[in-house]
């Protein structure tokens, strides 16, 4: 397992980078509040029917990533604008952040690849949170985003519990209780996430706006690790990623990322009631060719989250992600009520 630094010329700049995220989290929670007049004034009439599950969003694949340079490889032919330049002007709403644990520090670092493609928009968990939070903060009208949180490091069983712990330690500091949706919002007092969500379904949207929600994406061992064996998921502050598993107990969000291969899948998950986040395109092979089969079926797949290189369109063909009709977001085709609107899902006046 990694310790967690890559080349010690760089420690000091990361030690720099992850004090000015602390001191922008303090900033956050001491700012004054804006004067009434000042803020936007919003109302959402069906937030009281409409559910979290009952809209789809596009999001974004390593959603940190900036080329870096002399780096010429396709698969990493593509630059993300910073996280909040994603929420506001682009409209994301899924993000995928690789996290590399900096044991030195309790932090975690975020790029792709060691040395050959880790340049980031935000280069710790922290910063890249608070990112987040500082957009939110100002558009608190917006649905409920999500954020997969990839760990890069290998599993150890030595060390995999205060890892798991600085997980949760990172984002319970920059999304507190209130400002997240977690596992025991779903649970609700049931015996676990999955009846709680059978039995409730998930939160409205009138109880989730300006909120965010976090899923551990990762393999079986560090989910088993983080649940105590798939048996709990009290106290967490993410989710576990059950990657279309609806025998786990734990589970209420999957990643399923071929809508086309897997779109049976997609299907089942969606009837249990679970959050499915897919992929339209991967390593910038739809993008170059100006494929677009793999982002219609995402769309009409019902995945609540379709991400993307490609938000923006692709300078050589034009390839582009968008939500048709979406405002940014819109009804999920498969599952939403009839009476669902994408100005009922988000209105873009009442976002800055």
């Amino acid at each position: 397992m990694r310790s967690g630094s890559r080349d010690p010329r760089c420690r000091a700049r990361r030690i720099a980078l992850n004090y000015r995220a602390r001191m922008l989290l303090l900033l956050l929670a001491c700012a004054e509040v804006e004067p009434e007049d000042s803020a936007i004034e919003w109302s959402y009439p069906l937030d009281d029917v409409l559910r979290v599950n009952h809209l789809q969003a596009v999001g974004t694949h390593n959603s940190y990533h900036m080329r870096t340079p002399g780096v010429t490889a396709d698969p990493w032919d593509y630059e993300h604008a910073p996280l909040d330049e994603q929420l506001g002007a682009e409209g994301v709403r899924q993000f995928e952040l690789d996290i590399w644990y900096n044991a030195d520090l309790g932090e975690f670092d975020v790029y792709h690849i060691p040395l050959v493609d880790d340049t980031s928009s935000c280069t710790s968990l922290s910063e890249c949170l608070a990112v987040m939070r500082g957009w939110s903060d100002e558009n608190p009208a917006h649905h409920p985003f999500l954020t997969l949180l990839e760990v890069k490091d290998d599993f150890d069983e030595a060390t995999v519990m205060p890892l798991l712990a600085a997980i949760d330690a990172q984002v319970q500091a920059a999304w507190p209780d209130e400002r997240r949706l977690s596992p025991d919002d779903v649970q609700r007092g049931y015996d676990s996430v999955a009846e709680g969500l059978t039995a409730e379904g998930w939160p409205t949207l009138g109880e989730s706006r300006g909120k965010a929600m976090f899923v551990l994406h990762t393999g079986d061992d560090f989910r088993q690790a983080y649940t105590d064996g798939d048996r709990t998921t009290e106290g967490r502050a993410v989710f576990p990623d059950a990657h279309g598993n609806l025998a786990l107990s734990v589970g209420a969000v999957s990643s399923i990322n071929d809508p086309k291969a897997d779109i049976d899948t997609i299907t089942a998950a969606l009837a249990a009631g679970h959050l499915v986040r897919t992929r339209s395109d991967s390593d910038g092979t739809e993008a170059r060719a100006n494929d677009t089969s793999g982002r219609e079926a995402a769309l009409a797949s019902g995945a609540h989250f379709v991400s993307t290189d490609f938000p923006v369109p692709y300078p050589d063909t034009g390839y582009v992600v968008e939500m048709p009709g979406g405002t940014p977001s819109r009804c999920n085709p498969v599952i939403a009520p009839v009476e669902c609107t994408s100005l009922a899902i988000e209105d873009p006046a009442f976002v800055r």
